[in-house]
């Protein structure tokens, strides 16, 4: 993992506390204390669900309103840029970029982060082998589906999986006893254990996540009420709650367990007596639905600026595939990084019309740029493409590689700009814009990177420019990544979409 991979899971665990949040407090608004049971056991396990799945949806992008559009674009922060490395290769001169790493804050995070998780693995591990020794310290009876153990275990009776260890000092064919029976049996019939099982991991890779601690309490409390309510079926809802009374201090077992004299008992003798209708409240069982589709289209649903008006000239871009030809670029295996950055180049042409931008190519087959016979000669010939054609933007697409010869861990997207462009700050806001649109789709670092020697297809072009570097050509995920042609299209969208941000941001300010 490395620290692009961090950073990427830094953000997907704040989306995933926040929805979470958003879901639990719906809950605790107007579902909480309800007597649908079931109802409120399956809500909060899907919203646990919904909240680590969520996140990881990216829906297809859908056009805003204008006025949107344009004042998103002003609103939005230019992201932070970093001096970057920038050495020159021995067939591609100014070109070939090694990446500096960055900042080790976040490796201390993951460090502390995997600790504090390690331990509470731990606890939960030693839960579980607390449970497995129980069945070979006791002798087993079998009725029906449930194991039967009698013991002398502290807080007994309770529950795991098909396991009922019962307590010894309680007479199982007593009226009380075959009620406290009843309730153990239903957990075991409607497979309590699972929904606990299925938590536990969840809280223990989210452990900074304090609403899933709260989701696992209030699922252990609603498995309570709902095996209470089978024990008093045509019973003494009264008498069953002074047994809850008198059985209410214990030495608690494992959280994993299903014991029958369980806190928070003031809660459970309240759902006993209550006698509200299952039936009403329909709005608010309901209302969960819509809530779920607003957070789906909040975290998942992409936006891209609205088309401009068929009648505005399109945006003119030139879009620059590195190398070719002789000059290979980055090599990794039979990958060279100049199919690759060919590849992409068509595919931002072919759609570009979608996005109402003219895209016009430095090269479009495998030879340097204008057929020329060296690489100066080529670099000199993409610049002056762009300036005679008058283009708004230049965009030059490469594969970055470390050129260790090895395979490395340096991972993602990064965008790189020149202090020597006349069009400095404009080109910062388009490199801001490439980040924005790409970052959904692949990791990518947020920081754009300042070149700071020159770069001769950025300083000599007379409009904004920025340099792609579509991943590492020597990392095997980059490049499984970057060499399918539908990442490349998704890249190409993206890319596509970065520039209409920009377009709109521009037209705005005038």
């Amino acid at each position: 993992m490395n620290a692009l991979l961090i950073s990427g899971a830094l953000v997907y665990l704040l989306k995933v506390t926040a929805v979470s949040g958003l879901l639990y407090g719906y809950y605790r608004l107007f579902l909480r204390n309800r007597v649908f049971h079931q109802y409120n056991r399956y809500y909060l396990l899907g919203a646990t669900l919904a909240s680590l799945v969520l996140p990881l949806i990216r829906l297809p992008a859908i056009n805003q309103l204008p006025s949107i559009a344009q004042s998103s674009a002003l609103s939005g922060a230019l992201h932070a840029i970093s001096p970057g490395g920038f050495s020159e290769g021995t067939l591609m001169p100014g070109y070939s970029l090694i990446s500096t790493a960055l900042i080790d804050w976040r490796w201390m995070v993951l460090a502390a982060y995997s600790l504090a998780a390690s331990v509470f693995l731990y606890v939960f591990i030693r839960q579980l082998l607390y449970i497995r020794r129980l069945p070979h310290k006791y002798p087993r009876e079998q009725l029906g589906r449930i194991d039967f153990f009698m013991t002398r275990e502290p807080g007994t009776p309770f529950s795991f999986l098909n396991h009922l260890f019962w307590n010894e000092e309680i007479d199982p064919d007593s009226h009380k006893g075959r009620q406290v029976f009843r309730h153990e049996w239903y957990h075991i019939h409607q497979r309590h254990t699972l929904d606990l099982l299925l938590l536990k991991p969840v809280m223990i890779l989210c452990w900074v996540n304090p609403f899933f601690y709260r989701i696992y309490r209030e699922i252990r409390t609603i498995h309570e009420f709902l095996a209470d309510g089978h024990a008093v079926s045509g019973g003494d809802r009264y008498e069953y709650a002074e047994l809850l009374v008198w059985h209410s201090v214990y030495d608690p077992p494992p959280s994993l367990l299903h014991p029958f004299f369980q806190s928070p008992i003031k809660r459970r003798i309240t759902m006993l007596t209550r006698l509200t209708s299952a039936k009403k409240d329909y709005w608010s069982r309901f209302m969960a639905f819509p809530l779920a589709f607003v957070l789906l289209c909040a975290f998942a649903a992409r936006l891209q600026p609205a088309l401009p008006a068929a009648s505005d000239p399109p945006f003119t871009v030139i879009i620059d595939p590195g190398h070719g030809g002789m000059d290979d670029g980055a090599v990794a295996g039979d990958a060279k990084e100049k199919d690759i950055n060919l590849a992409l180049a068509l595919k931002i042409q072919e759609l570009s019309p979608e996005y109402h931008v003219t895209v016009l190519l430095t090269r479009q087959t495998d030879e340097l740029a204008g057929n020329r016979s060296t690489i100066r000669e080529s670099l000199e010939y993409r610049s002056a493409l762009a300036n005679e054609r008058a283009a708004d933007l230049f965009v030059s697409i490469h594969v970055n590689s470390t050129g260790t010869g090895t395979a490395t861990t340096k991972q993602g997207f990064s965008a790189w700009v020149s202090t020597g462009n006349s069009r400095y700050q404009q080109s910062v806001q388009l490199g801001s814009a490439m980040i924005d649109a790409i970052k959904g789709t692949y990791a990518t670092e947020e920081t754009l990177r300042q070149i700071p020697n020159r770069v001769y297809v950025l300083d000599h072009s007379a409009m904004p420019a920025v340099l792609l570097e579509c991943g590492f050509l020597d990392n095997p995920d980059d490049r499984a990544f970057i060499s399918n042609s539908r990442n490349q299209e998704k890249i190409a969208r993206d890319i596509l979409q970065g520039i209409q941000q920009y377009e709109a941001g521009q037209a705005a300010t005038k």
